[in-house]
């Protein structure tokens, strides 16, 4: 029976063909790596590495077992990191996942709220692209999460706390009208938005440059609202910002035109485990949910 911790030996010695630098990687010594390596050969039956010339020569036997080794090792390190940060995690706070765009718009307008009558509430604000809001290994940092068009999952509660709309934002410089066609604004610099749920809606803008053959001229990426919105304010490009953003807008640096071709609207969710979540996160909840059903 070969243990956890002798997988992760062979495998840091033959992801670097060095006991060395497998002894730095591990934090023990090169006599302890070499004595388990021999230990597991003699468990296994069959050899692992061939020494030549003082270098290690990974055996046919060795190279199929890396690969399972891999997958073992990295589970054991998402193990640990899950089991670190339930360790570390801000217990009497409401750890907050979101967007950098909404932690500067709208979450702290519902933080504000919420403290008037909760005032002794703290909240932690963990801020993540949209995409990595939803992956499984950001979950045990996050309370409650607060991003663009969220999907349910399994285990969870979903609200919609917000809905809203796109506009074309561009520097003041270009005199743009302000109700405008996206055909008409091939030739000037766009900046794309990338990475972001909102731009992955039944609205999606990327996806109406294609469908009705906009060659736009994509000069800027930026996986931030905020961003481009600065950019646009240094007088840098155009872009479809939402209106969170647009709030924000100096409106001395940049026009606000309104697209007359469609209309791409997104949701604000709120997510939040249904058998994790403490009293004080439920609480909060709770609060987002009549707060949202009061705005309809």
């Amino acid at each position: 029976m070969i243990s956890s911790k002798q997988i992760e030996i062979f495998y840091e010695v033959y992801k670097h063909l060095s006991m060395t630098a497998a002894a730095n990687k591990l934090q023990i010594s090169q006599p302890s790596i070499s004595k388990t390596l021999g230990s597991i050969e003699k468990n296994l039956g069959f050899k692992l590495f061939l020494r030549k010339s003082k270098k290690l020569i990974p055996t046919y036997e060795a190279s199929e077992l890396f690969e399972q080794a891999s997958i073992v090792t990295n589970q054991l390190k998402n193990f640990n990191y899950i089991a670190n940060t339930y360790k570390s995690r801000s217990l009497d706070f409401i750890n907050i996942g979101t967007t950098p765009t909404l932690a500067e718009t709208l979450v702290p307008k519902i933080i504000k709220k919420y403290n008037i009558v909760n005032p002794d509430t703290r909240f932690n604000l963990i801020n993540l692209n949209s995409i990595d809001l939803i992956e499984e290994r950001y979950k045990p940092d996050i309370d409650i999460t607060i991003c663009f068009n969220a999907k349910t999952v399994s285990n969870s509660k979903n609200i919609i706390i917000k809905e809203g709309k796109h506009f074309l934002v561009s520097p003041k410089k270009y005199n743009l009208k302000k109700e405008i066609y996206l055909k008409d604004l091939s030739h000037f610099q766009y900046i794309e938005i990338t990475n972001l749920l909102s731009l992955y809606s039944d609205s999606n803008v990327m996806n109406y440059f294609i469908n009705n053959g906009l060659d736009m001229n994509f000069y800027f990426k930026s996986d931030s609202y905020s961003a481009a919105l600065s950019m646009i304010e240094e007088g840098i490009g155009i872009s479809i910002l939402d209106d969170n953003t647009i709030n924000k807008a100096n409106k001395d640096l940049v026009n606000i035109s309104k697209i007359l071709d469609t209309e791409f609207k997104y949701q604000v969710h709120a997510v939040i485990k249904k058998d994790l979540a403490s009293n004080l996160c439920n609480n909060f909840f709770n609060y987002l949910i009549e707060q949202s059903q009061l705005k309809n």
